[in-house]
Order: structure tokens, then sequence, then C-alpha cells
């Protein structure tokens, strides 16, 4: 899984931004609409979600349920700041949307909405894959299931990623050109396949 993390004030560079991540080989993009006017935001969800689904790609948005349930897009990310209202923001939008929560440190995983979040993203700030690994061991001591994303600066050391035990990786279009996902995929790919086939 890799979800790639757009944002930006500018209207044309985020939908040209997240085309060229679709033709590469995205299938998960997840809009950052905090720098956007509504009319702005609209206009953008509008023309994203058309191309993500001709792409059958996933669209999400950080933080906005009020465009989840406008435009009816695949689901929103809570941000560390918004984490705490996931189970209010499920009843809100019901059981088909998907929900993504974030979390700093091994500290909240006490604290993980189990009903509502349907993944949950690390962002600890730096690319130490020994971290996620540890916080993804005390999710499942404590009988977390869900898929855990590690949210990363730049592209990971993908040996290491397959020993962390993380589902997949967040990436931020602000320090990763679209361009260079079509490799990065298609590694991932391949360790997908190779994971599949030891089971």
């Amino acid at each position: 899984m890799l979800q790639y993390i757009i944002g930006g004030s500018n209207s044309f560079d985020i939908i040209e931004t997240a085309k060229t991540a679709l033709f590469n080989g995205c299938q998960w993009i997840r809009l950052d609409i905090s720098k956007l006017t509504a009319d702005d935001c609209d206009k953008i969800i509008k023309k994203l979600q058309q191309s993500c689904k001709n792409f059958e790609a996933i669209l999400t948005v950080e933080n906005d349920v009020d465009a989840v349930k406008r435009w009816k897009v695949d689901g929103v990310h809570l941000d560390f700041a918004n984490k705490a209202s996931a189970i209010e923001v499920r009843k809100t939008l019901g059981e088909e949307p998907i929900i993504g929560i974030t979390i700093k440190d091994s500290s909240e995983v006490p604290f993980i909405p189990r009903t509502a979040a349907d993944y949950v993203e690390i962002d600890v700030n730096v690319d130490d894959l020994a971290i996620h690994a540890a916080i993804v061991n005390q999710m499942k001591e404590t009988g977390l299931e869900e898929p855990v994303v590690a949210h990363f600066a730049s592209i990971p050391s993908l040996s290491a990623l397959t020993q962390s035990g993380v589902n997949g990786i967040a990436l931020n279009s602000a320090t990763v050109n679209p361009v260079e996902l079509k490799d990065l995929i298609h590694k991932l790919d391949m360790l997908n396949e190779d994971r599949l086939n030891a089971l």
C-alpha cells in the first residue's frame, strides 16, 4: 500500500501532481485541502474523483469530513490533532468510508479507537523503521490488527520495510516527486508478491 499525500494552495499543481502519480501507478491519493478555498476544494475533488475512478484508485481527504459526505470520496484521514474524533466520525460517515488516524509514538497505542479506524499511520518524524517495528509489535501485543502505514519524508529502505511489519507507506508530494513513484511501486509489488509466495 502506497499513499501519496498531495497538498498546497495551487489547484493546477495539485491536479497535475495527482494525475502524474496515478499515471505512474499510484493507487491511493490522499488530499490535503487545508490551504484551499472551498471553491477550489470542490473543483479539485470533482476532477480527481473522476481521475481516480479511471485508474481504479482510492481518493481520501485529510480531516474534512464534510467533503467526504458532500462528494462521497472514499474516506478521510484524521491527523494527530483530530484523531480523537474518529469514533464520532465513524458514526457520522457510516461503515463504508475509510477512516485512517495518525499516532506519533508508542504511548498512543492504548488509545487507538479500535471500532473506528481502518488503518493507523505512524508518523514519528524520523525514517527509523526500528521505531515503527516496535510500535507495530506493541499493537499486536494489545490485540490490534489494523493495517499500519509508516509516514516517511523520503523513500525508505525496502529491505528494512519488509522486516518492520508495516503494511504500507505514506509519502508527501512536497518531498517525493510523483515521477519517482513508478519504480518504487514496482518494487513494492515485487515485495508483496514475495510475501505471498512465502505463505
